[in-house]
């Protein structure tokens, strides 16, 4: 039997993919911690007072964050604001809550997205993104060189606690045969982490990324 390692935490439908093999051990690795971050009492209040015609969300961490700070402030997102979501577990994680998703695309990244939906939007359009703080700025370009509006403001961020031995202990724990890297990220950062002990030993793994 092939025992993997998948680094990161992936959502349900990831988790259902990989352990619909019966011939695989998989044991999930996530080294990552997410810290909430202080939004902007304007940013919230103008997607109250429906200042915003689109709210772009990559990740449903974004939105159930999103949502958290707008009911501390007893306030919701103006239903006459559109939702754009990236990839289809994210629209449909939205959906569950009651939301409609008015535009989603399943497309490698998240540059890809913006450029397709900015095709279909009119110059002037004013966005909100509430975004990971290490999210690259190439969402905000793809909007700003269309003439559109974009106010990003960075909800949460992404803290790591891997370190050698924590990996350590998981390659002597799990002894895995394969390891599934989710982002070329999480792969830098699994390598840079690595002892040269453990390097040797991952070399002899099969590495997916």
């Amino acid at each position: 039997m092939l025992k993997t390692v998948i680094t990161r935490a992936p959502n349900e439908r990831v988790r259902e993919i990989f352990k619909s093999n019966s011939h695989v051990e998989f044991h999930f690795f996530s080294y990552y911690e997410y810290e909430s971050l202080p939004i902007n009492k304007n940013f919230i209040k103008n997607i109250h007072q429906g200042y915003f015609d689109w709210i772009i969300i990559t990740s449903y961490k974004s939105w159930k964050l999103l949502k958290k700070q707008l009911n501390n402030h007893s306030m919701d997102i103006a239903k006459q604001t559109k939702i754009a979501a990236f990839g289809p577990e994210t629209a449909r994680r939205i959906s569950q809550t009651g939301r409609q998703v008015d535009f989603t695309k399943n497309v490698k990244n998240s540059k890809h997205f913006a450029s397709t939906l900015a095709e279909l939007l009119k110059e002037q359009t004013k966005i909100a993104y509430p975004a990971s703080s290490a999210a690259g700025e190439q969402i905000e370009r793809i909007f700003s060189q269309k003439n559109m509006q974009i106010i990003r403001q960075n909800i949460y961020k992404p803290n790591s606690v891997l370190d050698n031995s924590k990996i350590k202990e998981m390659v002597y724990s799990f002894n895995p045969n394969a390891i599934v890297f989710l982002s070329a990220a999480s792969a830098k950062l699994f390598m840079k982490k690595c002892s040269k002990e453990l390097l040797n030993k991952v070399q002899n793994m099969k590495l997916f990324a």
